[in-house]
């Protein structure tokens, strides 16, 4: 049990709801000095199924008659693309077969995500609010069998779904939830709940003021005898997840507008003593704090995938403006200034698909993402948005342009400015990027932390076996690998220094993480902006292995120049996690100019073009 003292309030509570199974993933190694490469050699590239390629193809022609600009203009998506999409079964892409859905892998609803990120981020989200974190996956992870076959077979028709958990006081403080649902008893049993609250940025849940575009929603609410328990402090806590039909009586809605992401269909939900029959609860009266971070583990996944389709858009339009656009007589992505712009837009490219291919597959097997999900969703976020703002500078006044002044005067259209609204919310949305390197920080750190308690509270044999595990940390962070890791040359001779970099950096990490728990002990986890550095090494070496694991996969072996390119995203991860402290050391260490001409000329001649596979174009080249 947690130490009362050590998390109190919002904080005690969600400790009990988070997921208590000991971390065997990836990211959660590099802590421990444990680089788990098994993890990698043991899997291959996830394979995409015939009939995921053939809907991939029809999912593309569906949208391509919707125009983003009208979208963002009027702040609606067509009726006519969405019953086109609703009618190929988009709404129901991981829903099984047997309810009447596609069934698609995890990697496979990735590439959906992909393509759609790179067309139009609105319908994105519709989609992916709809079955990434809407009422399938909950409902997947924790519903009955009965509970399945009365939603899923709508689901997969095309009702619209969403998740409603935040309010306009409880953001990723979800213990603070209001919301409450008021047990109704028969006989002294529960038959049902009284449900009011009002839910507020909620997705999915608005067509207009007074009219719901989803007709189901997994509501999140605090479970009462009495709504006057709410304001009892000494009251117990239980949080339930209940799915709700939005046309039950006491359901209403008012819609929210954006600056950016225009047609995403974002509401203010009320609930008014809404009977809720117990039938709808989705597990135990307990459950739905942690229904709640569950879902978000695998949903949040679809966030980063889209993001790579934006980041592929990203770097064809900079490679073609890179080469067509002529200053001081060369195209100035020759400069390498505008060069190194998009050697960085090629490496995020490769590093994230390496990502979403690491995670596509280890979600296909059911694997442990918590941290990974995460991760991913950080660096994709922050990548695109780095990049969408390097297009914008490199496009130079254009990219300020309307995309109508730009076609009135002749010019290419490249909707920049959209981009960079609709790019921006990514860092906020599904966990702040503050929220999820705190969160990062106190999952990667919970052995750290049990055993730090065990020590202080403990039996003598729970003593005794903390201290056998800091002694093991210390240890661990200090011998060289003998040999380096389970051998150096795992993905061949060309990575064979980076095997050895993650490894060495892996110990760096877990000195840095045992000395800060030595040092602060009880106050650790307050120490966020300390944490924040230990966590940002991970994000640095996790996407670093899952791209040597990635070129080193048969099928990308022979990619042109895809060897280089992991090298140059290695070397800049390098450069990051281990800055030169001088001009002078800087210039020695490393000869980058000929790197960045040699390598901008290269993707500017099509080289990485490969790079820019699954997406809808802006350019035909």
């Amino acid at each position: 049990m947690a130490n009362p003292e050590l998390f109190q309030g919002s904080v005690a509570v969600a400790e009990t709801a988070r997921d208590k199974a000991s971390y065997d993933g990836f990211l959660a190694g590099l802590f421990e000095a444990n680089v788990r490469w098994e993890l990698l050699t043991s899997i291959g590239l996830p394979e995409t199924s015939p009939s995921a390629w053939k809907f991939l193809e029809q999912f593309k022609a569906a949208i391509l008659p919707l125009d983003p600009e009208r979208v963002d203009r009027e702040g609606e998506l067509p009726e006519p693309v969405l019953k086109t999409l609703a009618d190929l079964g988009a709404f129901g892409i991981k829903i099984p077969k047997r309810f009447g859905g596609q069934e698609f892998t995890q990697s496979e609803y990735q590439k959906v995500a992909t393509l759609c990120g790179s067309f139009d981020a609105s319908l994105t989200v519709l989609l992916s609010a709809a079955q990434s974190i809407g009422v399938p996956e909950p409902l997947h992870l924790f519903g009955t069998e009965e509970q399945k076959a009365r939603y899923l077979p709508r689901l997969a028709r095309g009702e619209v779904s969403g998740f409603a958990l935040t309010e306009q006081q409880v953001g990723c403080d979800i213990a603070k939830v209001e919301t409450c649902a008021v047990r109704v008893t028969e006989s002294g049993k529960t038959v049902g709940y009284r449900l009011s609250g009002e839910k507020f940025f909620i997705t999915n849940s608005a067509k207009q003021d007074g009219e719901f575009l989803s007709s189901l929603l997994v509501v999140i609410a605090r479970i009462v005898d009495r709504p006057e328990e709410l304001q009892d402090p000494q009251a117990q806590k239980h949080y339930g997840a209940f799915i709700v039909e939005t046309r039950w009586p006491g359901c209403s809605v008012t819609r929210l507008r954006f600056e950016g992401v225009r047609g995403i269909y974002n509401g203010v939900p009320t609930f008014k003593n809404v009977n809720v029959p117990i039938d709808n609860r989705l597990g135990s009266e307990d459950d739905g704090l942690r229904i709640a971070l569950a879902t978000l583990t695998v949903g949040r996944l679809t966030l980063p995938a889209a993001c790579l389709g934006g980041l592929k858009q990203c770097l064809s339009v900079m490679r073609w403006w890179g080469r067509t656009r002529v200053q001081w007589n060369k195209p100035i992505g020759e400069h390498n200034l505008i060069g190194e712009k998009l050697c960085r837009a090629a490496a995020y490219t490769l590093a994230l698909e390496a990502v979403m291919a690491f995670c596509g597959a280890w979600a296909n097997r059911k694997g442990d993402l918590r941290l990974e999900s995460a991760a991913a969703k950080i660096i994709g976020s922050e990548w695109y948005w780095e990049v969408v703002n390097d297009l914008f500078q490199v496009r130079g006044g254009r990219g300020f342009m309307t995309v109508e002044s730009q076609r009135k005067s002749g010019e290419l259209a490249i909707p920049v400015m959209r981009m960079l609204r609709d790019a921006r919310i990514n860092l906020v949305w599904e966990g702040t990027s503050e929220i999820l390197r705190i969160w990062m920080a106190r999952e990667a750190l919970s052995p750290y932390i049990e055993k730090g308690i065990a020590f202080l509270q403990g039996s003598p044999s729970q003593r005794a076996e903390a201290a056998l595990y800091y002694a093991r940390m210390a240890l661990r962070s200090s011998l060289p690998f003998l040999p380096p890791g389970p051998g150096a040359n795992i993905f061949g001779p060309d990575h064979a220094r980076w095997v050895r970099f993650i490894e060495s950096s892996s110990q760096s990490v877990t000195r840095a993480t045992l000395a800060a728990t030595l040092r602060h002990r009880q106050s650790l986890h307050h120490k966020q902006l300390l944490l924040q550095h230990v966590v940002n090494d991970s994000l640095r070496l996790f996407p670093m292995a899952a791209t040597l694991w990635f070129t080193s996969q048969p099928e990308m072996r022979t990619k042109p120049g895809i060897r280089e390119l992991a090298a140059y995203f290695c070397e800049d991860m390098e450069e990051r996690l281990y800055p030169a402290s001088s001009p002078t050391r800087r210039v020695l260490s490393r000869q980058k100019d000929a790197t960045v001409y040699n390598l901008a000329r290269r993707i500017m001649q099509g080289h990485y073009a490969w790079l820019e596979e699954g997406i809808v174009p802006l350019i035909d080249k």
